[in-house]
């Protein structure tokens, strides 16, 4: 066999042996992908939107707004309960009356009246009235009248220690007069634009059950 012949027969040889090798290698490897790679699959939520979301608001009825009626104090007799509608007048106020000069007052207080309920009473009505001696009497209304020139006039009485006492309130365009009696003495009330005084005088004499007249 000369070089040529083994020449040939070498590279078929090679030639057969590559062949059969790339025909039974094994199958490429794929590299596993990167961390940052991965896909990133989120779990399912727990309470879906529609759980989450609020309920509409219901619209309020108009009437359930509108502010309750206050309830209107009524006496045993079917009249009205009236507070005391006045009160102490502020310290070094102005007053339109000057101090009464009388020297045998014994308790005197400026005061100012609050609304106009005093001169609005009514029969069966019971009106509180505050002494400036410390003192809270129920005066109940018997009866009104209207004078002459337009005054109003209401009449009643307290009791006091179990005793009736009269009670008369005399009402004009600006001014308001009461007496108001009582065991211990009677009781003055004068005010001028809803501002004025009430005060003391010596005690009454055994007449005290015949009401005073009103002043003109």
């Amino acid at each position: 066999m000369n070089i040529n012949k083994i020449a040939v027969f070498s590279c078929t040889t090679l030639a057969l042996v590559t062949l059969w090798w790339w025909h039974t290698r094994p199958a490429p490897v794929t590299p596993p992908q990167e961390e940052d790679e991965l896909p990133i699959v989120l779990p399912a939520p727990l309470v879906s939107e529609e759980s989450l979301s609020l309920p509409e608001p219901k619209a309020i009825p108009a009437s359930s707004l509108a502010p309750s009626p206050v309830a209107t104090t009524l006496t045993p007799g079917g009249g009205h309960y009236i507070d005391t509608p006045w009160e102490e007048a502020e310290p070094g106020s102005d007053l339109p009356l000057t101090r009464p000069a009388r020297s045998d007052i014994e308790f005197i207080r400026a005061i100012a009246l609050t609304d106009d309920a005093l001169g609005q009473a009514q029969p069966g009505d019971v009106v509180s009235l505050s002494l400036p001696d410390g003192r809270t009497l129920q005066a109940r209304v018997t009866g009104t009248a209207l004078q002459a020139g337009g005054r109003r006039n209401w009449q009643g009485e307290v009791e006091v220690e179990g005793e009736p006492y009269p009670v008369n309130f005399t009402f004009g365009k600006e001014t308001a007069f009461g007496f108001i009696g009582t065991p211990q003495g009677s009781f003055t009330l004068e005010t001028l634009r809803g501002q004025g005084w009430i005060y003391m005088t010596p005690p009454l004499d055994d007449s005290h059950t015949d009401a005073l007249p009103p002043r003109s």
